[in-house]
């Protein structure tokens, strides 16, 4: 056993005097590492663990860790196809969660580990090695790929967090992104076991008026949140108690907001980031309260360590991002995977357009999938999701190329709206180039949103 796996095993037994969640106490740790014992998979068997932000749901993903299995978190609201269509693409050994039915998954052993249910399938070899970890890519379907880590290339990952943003034992951390997401569970739920800093697990979903009450009641010093909860918080007009330290990361922040963010009094160091579930996750960051503000429309620089490279960039610079880091995943598995991501010299192909300048700042333009060629013009999908996105009853926009060459823009209610699409459609025109305005728009229900 490696030490960075000893560490996080022998962390688990007193994780209750520093990590707390605000549902009923946690089982025993003992008792949840006997319970996965008593499953006798082989080692290298993987276990898919729904995944509900919680002490408890920590505490199974370790002790899956340290019997030897390879632990898979997945959201809690997952339905029975998806993790079935799972356990075939990615060899699931064990399926783990709060109010699972082994009726569904026709499981021939089934136990109680904690207040969870568990299910063994029949006879899956293993398919990777003590310690690895499976973590999901964003994706809704079964086809849905999975990242091969180790533990000690999370770690890696979550202390390059800790050290490029000053976090350490004195910090108190409130966790409110999903824990079976990368950012969760590496940078903020790990990050905070290897800091030695407290940890307070909350949400999802997310309310603004309860993200500032638990900052207040707790104390919290620190916290981590995507762009969309920024947003929201902004166009809220909430006011946080004050905070050192706030880091955004997994989707594109815009300078105003940066700049909105930055005039705050209650946040005194701003981080904006850039990762991939590929690289551990975190690659750059843009400590954005000492830096100018022509920086303000990059994610920062590579973090010490870490290599990047623009792939054959264009006449404008623009070329995909290649990174070498030590936190890099040793494979991709599952979905339809027809090679892996990685040059022959050892970069990870990030599937991001960037543009790099002299100084080593990282400026993104797209994802490659982004760039549509519809009815013979170059258009960026992301950029018509942003302006959608500025409308305010609109939480996200996913814009995609449709029949016979068309543009097809889904949308995302705040707060379960009815959206009035003919108004949204001419509210988008007004901002965007004729070739750009979506064919069709459409609503869609939040609860199949997926980040």
């Amino acid at each position: 056993m490696s030490a960075a796996a000893r560490m996080i095993i022998d962390s688990a037994k007193d994780l209750d005097r520093r990590i707390a969640d605000f549902g009923d106490a946690s089982p025993k740790y003992d008792q949840l590492f006997e319970g996965y014992a008593r499953l006798a998979l082989q080692p290298g068997s993987a276990v898919l663990i729904f995944a509900p932000n919680s002490v408890e749901f920590l505490l199974h993903w370790i002790a899956a860790l340290a019997n030897g299995y390879v632990p898979c978190a997945i959201a809690p609201s997952a339905k029975t196809p998806l993790a079935s269509a799972l356990q075939k693409s990615l060899k699931i050994a064990a399926i783990v969660g709060p109010q699972l039915d082994p009726a569904r998954y026709r499981a021939k052993h089934f136990a109680r580990i904690g207040t969870f249910n568990a299910v063994v399938c029949d006879h899956i070899p293993p398919a990777y090695e003590p310690f690895d970890v499976l973590i999901l890519t964003t994706g809704t379907s079964g086809s849905q790929p999975a990242c091969v880590h180790t533990v000690e290339s999370l770690v890696c990952n979550a202390s390059m967090t800790n050290k490029t943003l000053n976090i350490t034992a004195a910090d108190k951390q409130l966790c409110v992104l999903p824990m079976y997401h990368s950012y969760g569970l590496v940078t903020q739920s790990l990050g905070s076991i290897i800091s030695g800093c407290e940890l307070r697990i909350d949400g999802p979903p997310f309310n603004a008026n309860r993200f500032a009450d638990v900052i207040r009641k707790e104390g919290i010093s620190i916290c981590g949140i995507t762009p969309t909860i920024a947003r929201d918080l902004l166009g809220r007009g909430t006011v946080l108690p004050e905070l050192r330290s706030m880091s955004i990361g997994g989707d594109r922040v815009s300078p105003e907001d940066v700049v909105s963010l930055l005039s705050k009094p209650f946040i005194n160091e701003l981080y904006i980031t850039y990762g991939l579930t590929e690289a551990g996750p975190r690659v750059s960051v843009l400590p954005a309260h000492i830096t100018p503000v022509e920086t303000y429309d990059s994610v920062g620089m590579a973090f010490s360590g870490v290599s990047t490279r623009i792939e054959t960039p264009d006449a404008d610079g623009v070329g995909q991002l290649l990174v070498k880091t030590p936190s890099v995943c040793r494979r991709k598995v599952g979905g339809n995977i027809l090679r892996q991501p990685f040059t022959s010299d050892g970069f990870l192909e990030t599937g991001d357009l960037f543009k790099k300048d002299a100084a080593g700042y990282l400026r993104y333009v797209a994802r490659k999938a982004d760039i549509l060629i519809v009815k013979g013009e170059k258009l960026n999908t992301r950029s018509i999701d942003l302006v959608a996105e500025m409308h305010p009853d609109v939480e996200f926009a996913r814009t995609t190329a449709g029949d016979m060459n068309s543009l097809v823009t889904r949308l995302w209610a705040k707060d379960d709206k009815v959206l009035d699409l003919d108004e949204i459609k001419t509210f988008m025109k007004s901002s965007l180039r004729l070739h750009e305005v979506p064919d069709k728009v459409i609503q869609e229900r939040n609860a199949v949103f997926h980040k």
